[in-house]
């Protein structure tokens, strides 16, 4: 892990939890939108007269795995909720507001250092700054 603690890395993984279940919630939607486009699309002919492999892909099979990726996209927004509201319950217990507004942002509201750095008057050198002093000032509960 390098110079940083594990007890750092942990709490990092912890808070992390919500921005990584939101990154794969955006990646399966793309997945969807890609099917929708699929779906009832006409397919090109087969002009080679050459035999295609494999079983040919219908719309019922594309119909049947975008309702699959929407169901794993609404149980993936279920469990981002529960992680927004834990991760939020943890940024609250801090003493600093400073500290709750730099992990809010990055953490919930998927800010970069630099954004957060220019909406708070502040260098983007000094966010980092309270960002690593605000993960060690976080305790995780049990």
């Amino acid at each position: 892990m390098g110079y940083l603690s594990q007890e750092a890395e942990d709490k990092k993984r912890y808070l992390k939890r919500y921005r990584k279940t939101l990154a794969l919630i955006d990646r399966l939607k793309n997945k969807v939108a890609i099917l929708e486009d699929r779906i009832g699309s006409p397919r090109s002919p087969n002009l080679s007269g050459m035999p295609r492999g494999g079983n040919p892909i219908t719309d019922e099979d594309l119909i049947a795995d975008k309702s699959e990726l929407e169901d794993r996209i609404s149980r993936l927004e279920i469990k981002a909720s529960k992680y927004k509201k834990e991760i939020l319950d943890v940024i609250d217990e801090l003493d600093d507001p400073r500290y709750a507004e730099v992990l809010e942002s990055y953490f919930i509201r998927l800010k970069d250092f630099e954004t957060i750095a220019e909406e708070n008057n502040y260098t983007t050198r000094h966010v980092a700054r309270l960002y690593s002093e605000g993960i060690d000032n976080v305790s995780l509960m049990s």
